[in-house]
C-alpha cells in the first residue's frame, strides 16, 4: 500500500506540473502570422521575460498559437488591440510547445485595464 501512495503522489505532481504553463504580464514587442500555405502559426515576442515557461520555450518568439482557428483569431485581435494601444496584456501558456517546437502554446490572453 505504501508504494501505491508514492505512485499516486508522483502522478499528481507530474500531471499538475504539466497543467500549468508559463505566464507573462507586460507589453507585446512583435506579432508575426504566416500565410496558411506556409504555416497557420502566429507567434508573439514580448517586452520582458515570461515566468514558468517550459524548457522547450527557447525562442525569442515566446508564445505561439494557431491563427486559423476561431480561438486563434480572437486571441490575435486582442493582442493586436493591446499592441496598437500600448496596453499591458496577460498571456497564459499551456506548458508545452506543440504549435511551434521552441515557443509555448497560448492558453489565454487578456488586456489589463488601467
Amino acid at each position: 500500500m505504501n508504494n501505491m501512495k508514492k505512485y499516486l503522489v508522483l502522478m499528481l505532481v507530474l500531471f499538475s506540473a504539466q497543467s500549468f504553463g508559463g505566464g507573462f504580464t507586460g507589453t507585446i514587442r512583435s506579432i508575426v502570422c504566416h500565410e496558411q500555405n506556409v504555416s497557420p502559426t502566429c507567434q508573439i515576442s514580448v517586452n520582458g521575460v515570461p515566468t514558468g515557461q517550459p524548457v522547450c520555450a527557447t525562442s525569442s518568439w515566446r508564445f505561439s498559437f494557431d491563427g486559423t482557428t476561431i480561438e486563434g483569431r480572437n486571441m490575435l485581435s486582442i493582442m493586436l488591440a493591446a499592441q496598437v494601444s500600448k496596453q499591458k496584456i496577460a498571456i497564459g501558456g499551456k506548458g508545452y510547445c506543440s504549435v511551434s517546437s521552441a515557443s509555448e502554446d497560448v492558453r489565454h490572453v487578456y488586456i489589463i485595464a488601467d
